[in-house]
């Protein structure tokens, strides 16, 4: 079954470069959402739910991606979310922490820190998934 990733950023370059990196990931089947505002993220995430990753970003032209993430964890408190921002300072990683994200990744990304992240969530999620059946 395919893992199911909802990407949320605003710049067509930066979603262009994180679905390349994550198609290229041929052993990973993946089912990949876009979108790119605040707003579009919660329909999105309501509508064609459950995900298994939320990359999000914190600068969104409606919603900050705290609020969004905040928002997230109402509905669904076990998906992983991940931001992906500009916001570089440790003042931005506490708030991301404290706003429920489970990751923070600083832009300009590099595509082996992405591909590395989103493989230790979904792999991460998979134990758990094959330790939920065993037992």
């Amino acid at each position: 079954m395919a893992k199911r990733i909802l990407i949320v950023d605003d710049h067509p370059p930066t979603l262009a470069l994180i679905r390349a990196v994550l198609e290229a990931e041929k052993y990973q089947d993946l089912s990949i959402r876009e979108a790119g505002t605040g707003t579009d993220a919660l329909k999105t995430f309501d509508r064609a739910g459950p995900f298994d990753l939320v990359l999000l970003d914190v600068g969104l032209p409606d919603l900050d991606g705290f609020t969004v993430c905040r928002a997230l964890r109402k509905v669904d408190a076990h998906v992983p979310i991940v931001f992906i921002t500009a916001k570089g300072e440790l003042k931005d990683f506490a708030t991301g922490r404290e706003a429920g994200g489970d990751s923070y990744l600083v832009k300009p990304i590099s595509r082996a820190a992405l591909r590395n992240t989103v493989n230790l969530f979904l792999n991460v999620q998979r134990a758990a998934e094959q330790t939920a059946k065993g037992s």
